[in-house]
């Protein structure tokens, strides 16, 4: 059995669908597929009941599935004590964040510790999936969303906290409130944050919740990936937008308002690691990290 097919189970398993599994494994779903017919055939039994539209865990891969959890966290270990006696480890490590992070300092953090530190060999990765570069190995450090942040086989510190606010127009009537209620809102044509997959965004999520919670069914007409282009959209009369205000880009500020929704909804960015850091230069950076934290 292959290590990378018996990770793509274990996914699977927990995610009950192809397409997610797909893209946080980042291969195609034909592939994925494939992999796992492959471990199937291997095995002498399939794993899963399957349906036009999803896939449903069955005794065969509840049995297997700790065993395989067992074997990936062994085969991680066996890399990571590796790595600790190669004397070009001692220097290198890997940073990895999510694209939306950019907005929350995090790129200017990173560039400041490569000048005070040109001698430690620190290689940052921008993905869509950096808690599962973090489970693999293949980064030392993973700035996340708290929706994603909630495994418990890693050390985790807040980075930043944030609040949801609505972007409006200039000319909008509570362009010029401090705060906005939801109740004020109802009428509203909404632009959310859409999801690169089957899971809600993390501000959209929580707006949903809000307006459920006050009996609120919002009037959503655009979905974007991209909080440029939903600014564009609030710029153009479209509608308004919600987001986390530290993720709106401050060029928006000059062509839109921002204003606070309340009651304030909080939300954190964090910084997981490894419980053993892997090198002196990570060490280094853990302790950038906590001091820029606490100031």
């Amino acid at each position: 059995m292959e290590i990378s097919i018996l990770e793509e189970f274990v996914s699977l398993v927990e995610t009950s669908s192809f397409q997610e599994t797909a893209f946080k494994m980042n291969i195609s779903q034909s592939s994925l597929t494939k992999h796992i017919q492959k471990l199937e055939s291997e095995l002498g039994v399939s794993l899963f009941d399957r349906s036009a539209r999803m896939i449903k865990t069955n005794e065969y891969s509840k049995t297997l599935y700790p065993y395989a959890k067992n074997i990936i966290e062994i085969s991680q270990d066996a890399l990571a004590a590796l790595q600790d006696v190669s004397d070009d480890r001692k220097n290198q490590f890997a940073v990895a964040y999510a694209p939306v992070l950019g907005q929350y300092g995090l790129i200017d953090l990173i560039t400041e510790f490569s000048k005070l530190h040109p001698d430690k060999n620190m290689h940052t990765i921008e993905t869509y999936q950096p808690l599962a570069l973090l489970k693999t190995k293949k980064c030392d450090f993973a700035f996340l969303g708290e929706g994603e942040a909630v495994d418990y086989n890693f050390n985790k510190m807040v980075y930043k906290t944030d609040h949801l606010a609505v972007v409006l127009p200039m000319d909008h009537k509570y362009a010029k409130s401090q705060n906005v209620t939801l109740e004020e809102l109802k009428d509203e044509n909404f632009i959310l944050h859409a999801s690169v997959t089957s899971i809600p965004h993390e501000e959209t999520r929580k707006f949903l919740e809000l307006c459920e919670k006050k009996s609120f069914t919002p009037n959503v007409v655009a979905e974007s990936q991209f909080t440029s282009t939903m600014v564009r959209y609030v710029h153009g009369g479209r509608g308004i937008a919600v987001l986390n205000r530290l993720h709106i880009p401050s060029d928006a500020l000059r062509n839109c308002a921002v204003v606070d929704i309340y009651p304030t909804v909080r939300s954190y960015i964090y910084l997981l690691y490894g419980r053993k850091v892997s090198c002196p230069a990570a060490t280094e950076f853990l302790h950038f990290m906590i001091e820029k934290i606490s100031q």
